[in-house]
């Protein structure tokens, strides 16, 4: 995937991100209007936030499902100017990572080619 430099700030309003192991039971509540293919979650420490809904195995009543893959919501708080090497892209956000902060996700329109 391409290099990448920051267009945009982005901080991260979840300081305790959600994640689960594939098995995991998850509560499914709202799907996201800004970004579809989200979905806000309760994982099993009870946290909540958003994750991808492919990521998912709904239950029949589509308020539960099981954790098909390993997921975690970790945001990367970046600045204009920072070049990130781009790992995947999921419906309008980025998996990145920055050499000195590590990995997480950034949304897609903070991003531009370097």
């Amino acid at each position: 995937m391409p290099d990448v430099v920051v267009v945009r700030e982005h901080k991260s309003n979840y300081p305790n991100p959600v994640s689960f192991e594939a098995g995991d039971r998850l509560l499914v509540g709202e799907r996201d209007t800004e970004y579809d293919g989200w979905v806000k979650i309760t994982d099993k420490k009870g946290i909540v936030g958003w994750a991808p809904l492919e990521y998912i195995e709904l239950t029949e009543n589509g308020a539960s499902g099981v954790a098909v893959k390993f997921y975690s919501a970790k945001e990367l708080d970046v600045e204009p100017g920072e070049r990130l090497s781009v790992k995947y892209e999921h419906c309008q956000w980025c998996w990145v990572e920055h050499k000195a902060k590590g990995a997480g996700w950034v949304p897609s329109e903070c991003l531009g080619y370097a």
